[in-house]
């Protein structure tokens, strides 16, 4: 069966594409990468990719703030990596906050609020 308007990229070499969020305003894709523990930031109109940028190990969900221009993937190694669009442009980093491993990222930040929410189980329970 072939497959209309299809279409295929070379985004990073041994790259299996875990989760994905987008950016419809600004027409980008935010694609965490098992194996390499990447954050691929793709141009949707450009068709390439354009920032690299080193997350936790073990991506689960990606979600994207467009208030606060952050991304947020959370990580089954007990991280949530943040970034930051400074522009449609150019992203960073900002750090790797930790949680209890195996969190379940849907339930970490409500974008509406701007404050993430992380479930932790209390010690000696």
């Amino acid at each position: 069966m072939e497959r209309v308007g299809e279409r295929r990229f070379v985004l990073l070499v041994g790259a299996v594409i875990a989760v994905v969020a987008l950016d419809p305003q600004h027409r980008r894709a935010f694609l965490s990468c098992e194996g390499n523990n990447v954050l691929i930031v793709f141009d949707l109109d450009a068709h390439k990719a354009i920032a690299h940028l080193p997350m936790a190990k073990g991506a689960d969900v990606v979600m994207f703030d467009p208030g606060l221009g952050r991304i947020y993937v959370a990580c089954s190694s007990g991280a949530i990596s943040v970034f930051q669009m400074d522009d449609p442009t150019h992203f960073r980093k900002l750090q790797d906050v930790p949680v209890e491993p195996k969190i379940h990222g849907g339930q970490m930040m409500h974008p509406f609020f701007a404050r993430e929410y992380i479930s932790r189980r209390r010690s000696g329970s």
